[in-house]
């Protein structure tokens, strides 16, 4: 089994692509449009997902489902963690699809199975998803434009911010951010940190 590696910029790159086929320049990207509209691939709500194999979401081997935790799902609280699990699994489908095809994963075993048989590159397959979703719904051009105005916005009303480090300033400007975007905080703290 050969498992496939990508670094940032090809991650980029593809997200960049995938983006601009299916969605445009338009912030938050609106993934679950795009999943099942464009894409036709089902989203499918399925009572104790997280519980059973500790995923939010899966996507099938035939590339026509995803599986999301049906309490996650109907959780408002959880919207952002849910958009992102399924930029997650749309990474598969762009970065993965030769080798999740040769899974024929059909069953949470199914799952259980692949990744015990993967191993510890299970972890590199993950990675990448992950940084495909955060690309996906935060495309860098854009953080950078909204930051800059979120940051003369702070600086206009206080100019003591001036004097705070990039790493603290980050943490502030991600919370307006991650509104704009529809993501966690969490996830628009590790796209300022790129």
């Amino acid at each position: 089994m050969q498992i496939p590696f990508f670094n940032n910029d090809e991650l980029k790159r593809k997200a960049q692509e995938f983006r601009n086929k299916y969605w445009g320049d338009a912030v938050p990207v609106d993934i679950e449009q795009i999943i099942e509209f464009k894409l036709r691939i089902g989203i499918i709500p399925v009572p104790n997902l997280y519980k059973q194999c500790n995923a939010d979401a899966l996507i099938s081997s035939d590339w026509q489902t995803i599986y999301v935790d049906n309490d996650n799902y109907l959780d408002d609280k959880c919207y952002n963690r849910l958009r992102f699990s399924l930029a997650h699994e749309i990474g598969h489908f762009v970065l993965h699809q030769e080798l999740y095809t040769s899974f024929d994963i059909k069953s949470i075993e199914d799952f259980y199975e692949v990744i015990e048989q993967i191993g510890r590159e299970y972890g590199i397959i993950e990675g990448h998803a992950n940084r495909f979703a955060n690309f996906l719904l935060v495309p860098r051009d854009r953080l950078a434009a909204e930051k800059e105005k979120i940051e003369r916005e702070y600086l206009a009303k206080y100019p003591e911010v001036s004097k705070i480090d990039s790493a603290t300033l980050n943490s502030y400007v991600a919370i307006p951010l991650a509104k704009i975007f529809n993501v966690s905080e969490e996830a628009m703290e590790l796209s300022l940190k790129d």
